[in-house]
């Protein structure tokens, strides 16, 4: 009798994917409710116009701009980089927090490590560390960093640039498995001020609106 193989090609559930996607989506209602509003107005027009041609629109995207609060935030970076998954505690204030546990020197070390957040020139966060604090050791920080980056999942978005005392939390990296893509605009923890851009292509829109339709029938 030939043997069976058992082959599982089924993706590993990623439960912070879709807790990012879920938040987004609200996020995205208003965007989708606007283009509505902008067609049906079109479509009013045309009927009294003119016939009109409509171009591909394959390409284009509706670029919309969200503004959260540190709250909001919050809740974005947790689904982004946090959830049971991780080796980690994750808290937004007014400023990003990190709290677990290290292998350093063979002994596992408590460790705390707080960084002010800002934007970079390609849309993903980075996060400029400040503050570690080691249950007992004293550490470079470079060197924390380097351990730290040990513990993390391959899946994650975050990348850790030891040598320049950063984290990056790599929203580019989450886009490529959404429909959408996400960038930040503005980040002041401070002042309560944080903007995210979301590049959403028409197509995307269409394809919602017509399956809110079609349930709606």
């Amino acid at each position: 009798m030939a043997k069976q193989t058992n082959t599982n090609t089924k993706k590993p559930f990623n439960p912070w994917k879709w807790a990012f996607w879920l938040l987004l989506l609200a996020i995205l209602v208003p965007v989708i409710g606007f283009y509505l509003f902008i067609q049906t107005a079109s479509q009013e027009t045309a009927s009294l116009s003119e016939p009109v041609t409509i171009e591909e629109a394959s390409d284009e995207t509706i670029t919309a701009e969200a503004s959260l609060s540190t709250i909001s935030f919050n809740r974005l970076v947790s689904a982004v980089i946090g959830g049971e998954d991780v080796p980690y505690q994750l808290t937004v204030d007014d400023q990003v927090s990190f709290a677990g546990l290290i292998d350093a020197l063979g002994t596992q070390v408590a460790y705390t490590m707080q960084g002010q957040p800002s934007v970079m020139e390609d849309g993903n966060i980075a996060i400029d560390v400040t503050n570690i604090e080691l249950a007992g050791l004293q550490l470079p920080t470079s060197t924390v960093l380097a351990i730290f980056q040990l513990t993390l999942p391959t899946d994650l978005p975050l990348q850790v640039l030891s040598g320049e005392e950063q984290i990056i939390i790599r929203l580019d990296q989450v886009s490529e498995d959404m429909d959408f893509a996400i960038r930040a605009s503005d980040i002041d923890l401070a002042n309560d001020e944080i903007n995210i851009l979301l590049d959403v292509p028409l197509t995307y829109i269409e394809e919602q609106i017509a399956t809110e339709a079609e349930g709606n029938q």
